[in-house]
């Protein structure tokens, strides 16, 4: 998958030792000693482990201890860089999570696989936020192909990857060897369980390959700094992303080129949201393919879809004059039928308002309604 992040402390110190005036860390331009980081504190350090909820009880020793340190100290820029990432991608995540019942805190895996970098590869052909290999991916029924690769494609991947967690969950019941299968496969778990004779992770550790034995310690660690990181002096850095990010599905076929001109974002800037298309262009696509732009430019993008379908399409709000037009964006774990019931609609009528050709929502989406009033809006 990845090199563990204990070997690439080793080679980190190696370049250090090796060089003067070069950082073994690219993004970061200043020494340990001019971080504006407290220094650790073992006390402080456990009392907030104590506090962190994941989906098993999360322990403390010195590998935890040197990840986190690695996270606030030498790598602090990239880490601030990945906390940025955060803003609109762990949406995503508890999205799809919390329609499949799984915990919320499963969004800190990807920290761990990728540092949240959605076109990240690796020399094993894994790739995107949650590093599928391409057969693995297929299995799944994410396209891999010349035009499109959903490995990096945010929402086709986590609803990838939360299916196949809820899968290994089936088989394992237990948090700590699901994680573990899921970086090293559930022939090695199976094989590390027969041969310590235990179901135990801290136990047959030992049994698992060195980087899978390293793998739960690194999601304690990327847990910890994902909830603590400010009491560590760390700031997420955003992309010129500070108004957010949204997303919108569309069936017909565009050019990054086009998407620019429509939205007046920066084609680089396309490209970074949507690493998905291998060439700039975005193809035609009968169960529609995900969008994201950033959420200032979303209503430009969507006013031109409008006028493309207009020969077809009625405007809604010219069928509705009266009515009050409630702009909504979808929030984690909910559903088409949840907001036809909270606005007091059909879902036909949702569908219709929006132009959806299928009975699905997904967060970070624009949705418009009308309604006879304001307070035809139910509480959640």
């Amino acid at each position: 998958m990845k090199i563990p992040w204990t070997i690439v402390a080793m080679m980190a110190a190696c370049c250090l030792l090796a060089t003067t005036n070069k950082s073994a860390f690219p993004l970061n331009a200043r020494t340990e000693t001019e971080l504006p980081v407290p220094a650790l504190d073992e006390g402080d350090i456990q009392e907030r482990l104590a506090q962190l909820k994941i989906p098993f009880e999360p322990r403390y020793n010195e590998e935890v201890r040197s990840l986190i340190r690695e996270y606030i100290t030498n790598g602090f820029r990239d880490t601030e860089a990945m906390l940025g990432r955060t803003s609109y991608l762990f949406p995503i995540f508890e999205h799809y999570l919390a329609l499949n019942g799984l915990p919320e805190e499963l969004k800190y895996l990807p920290i761990v696989e990728t540092s949240l970098n959605a076109d990240a590869r690796s020399g094993a052909g894994a790739a995107g936020l949650w590093q599928f290999i391409p057969a693995t991916a297929r299995q799944y029924r994410l396209r891999v192909n010349q035009n499109v690769d959903e490995r990096f494609d945010p929402y086709r991947s986590t609803e990838a990857a939360v299916k196949m967690l809820a899968a290994l969950y089936e088989q394992y019941n237990d948090w700590p060897l699901v994680l573990a299968a899921y970086n090293c496969g559930p022939a090695r778990v199976n094989s590390a369980i027969r041969n310590a004779g235990c179901r135990n992770f801290w136990e047959l550790k030992g049994f698992l390959p060195y980087e899978t034995q390293n793998y739960v310690p690194r999601f304690i660690a990327a847990a910890y700094i994902a909830n603590f990181y400010s009491d560590h002096g760390l700031q997420p850095r955003l992309h010129g992303m500070e108004g957010g990010v949204r997303a919108i599905k569309v069936f017909d076929a565009f050019s990054f080129s086009d998407v620019a001109y429509a939205s007046g974002v920066s084609v680089d800037d396309i490209r970074w949201l949507n690493p998905s298309y291998r060439s700039s262009f975005i193809p035609e696509s009968p169960r529609g393919n995900f969008l994201l732009l950033p959420a200032t430019a979303m209503e430009k993008f969507r006013d031109f879809l409008n006028a493309r379908r207009s020969y077809r399409n009625i405007d809604p709000a010219m069928l509705y004059p009266n009515f009050y037009k409630a702009d909504y964006v979808v929030r984690p774990g909910e559903t088409i039928e949840g907001l036809a019931r909270r606005f007091r609609v059909s879902v036909s009528d949702l569908m219709h308002w929006n132009h959806l050709s299928q009975q699905e929502v997904y967060v970070n989406q624009e949705l418009v309604a009308f309604l006879p009033d304001k307070n035809s809006i139910a509480k959640p």
